[in-house]
């Protein structure tokens, strides 16, 4: 049933101060978790939103996740589905042990309906043989196009589901290689990637960590506090309640979101190489994936974010979190440097070097890749250096009118 438009109701807590008190350098990874619940309360829309957190591990991707997962005897159990390690082909099995009339009850695709699947360790599932890879990430974008799913096996013959299965997805995994973004842009990525900052602690913060002996409320309060709050918006707001026209977008800031669609179908575009002597070089970019779907992606996530808060408004702090996802959705060899001229506007080799942790010809090859991909403009010199092609000059916060944080 469709309900009204969510009333601006004040400042926003839900399980914010838990969080904050206990892991605060998570708390905008937490918000962004919420604004994927957050979007299935939106109707009308006929796509899934992925969100996966990346962070090396022990950086907390794995720890937001979990704050989700529902409670025993949790009425979120109606909400989410918690499945810690699968692989694709679950959705629709034609495993050939079991008879065919009792496989519909395996499947994973009909149980996710209407809920979102929280999966904390995806790293095996981005990993691996290249055939795998191609196989995964085939059947993935099909199921992310939210048109359900069949496939045919010499077993079982044709099985799968055909009417629309609407789920949205919160996964966790370790920082991608660059083959297998490569991959993902070749067949077509439908996953947006969140990236969680790897800051290591100082000794005296390790000190009065290893002091304490609160590891365990910390997580079980937190997982509480994330509970309570999606079981009492879900029962505020249903699944699927909310007309997203409600919440509307000012030119400005429908000015903002297409441009980080295009800075991100541009940034993941796969690059070739071709071998020179004993080095590969970047010489060619191949067309970007088309941005309508991220355009919708990001109206969604930005729409979570606000519904989650009961707003009926998008605010800097929504659009804060399309920016950052946006970014760290780019391939992970090139983010720095992209995060990097957003502060600055250019930068030279010698940056990239200590920036990325890479030799002078390697930062020469990320800076070309960035020419390439059109982001950057190269400037030949001793050392070479790049700022932002014209058509990106938006992105330098030094000429931004308005600097977003999420709070």
């Amino acid at each position: 049933m469709t309900q009204s438009p969510p009333v601006n109701i004040g400042s926003f807590e839900g399980p914010a101060g838990t969080v904050a008190r206990y892991y605060p350098e998570l708390l905008q990874g937490a918000n962004a978790c919420l604004a994927v619940f957050g979007a299935m309360a939106l109707s009308g829309r006929t796509k899934p939103l992925s969100l996966i957190f990346e962070a090396a591990s022990g950086f907390g991707k794995t720890a937001i996740v979990q704050m989700a997962f529902p409670l025993a005897g949790s009425a979120l159990d109606q909400y989410a589905y918690r499945s810690d390690k699968f692989t694709p082909k679950a959705f629709v099995t034609h495993a050939a042990n079991i008879k065919k009339d009792e496989l519909a009850q395996i499947d994973l695709l009909p149980k996710l309906n209407g809920k979102v699947l929280l999966t904390k360790e995806l790293a095996p599932l981005f990993r691996g043989r290249e055939e795998d890879l191609k196989d995964n990430f085939s059947i993935l974008i099909s199921v992310l196009d939210g048109k359900g799913f069949t496939s045919d096996s010499g077993t079982h013959g044709r099985r799968g589901y055909s009417e629309p299965v609407l789920f949205n997805w919160i996964g966790a995994t370790t920082p991608l290689p660059p083959s297998t973004h490569r991959l993902m842009s070749q067949l077509g990525t439908r996953l947006l990637f969140y990236e969680l900052p790897a800051i290591a602690p100082t000794e005296e913060q390790l000190l009065a960590y290893a002091k304490r002996d609160e590891a365990d409320a910390a997580e079980n309060e937190c997982q509480r506090a994330t509970n309570e709050f999606l079981v009492e918006f879900f029962s505020t707001l249903n699944v699927g309640s909310i007309p997203p026209e409600t919440i509307t977008f000012s030119e400005q800031q429908s000015l903002e979101l297409a441009r980080w669609a295009r800075l991100l179908v541009a940034g993941r575009a796969e690059v070739h190489f071709e071998k020179t002597g004993t080095n590969w070089e970047p010489v060619a970019a191949m067309p970007a994936e088309g941005p309508w779907k991220v355009v919708q992606y990001f109206k969604d996530l930005a729409r979570g974010h606000a519904v989650v808060r009961y707003r009926a408004d998008i605010d800097d702090s929504d659009l804060a979190l399309v920016a950052e996802v946006a970014l760290s959705s780019i391939p992970g060899n090139i983010r720095p440097i992209v995060r990097k001229l957003r502060a600055t506007g250019t930068l030279d080799t010698p940056m990239v070097e200590k920036l990325c942790r890479v030799t002078s010809p390697t930062a020469r090859n990320y800076i070309r890749q960035l020419g390439l991909l059109g982001i950057a403009d190269l400037r030949k010199g001793k050392p070479d250096a790049a700022m932002l092609a014209p058509k990106y000059q938006w992105l330098n916060q030094a000429n931004s009118k308005s600097i977003h944080r999420i709070i």
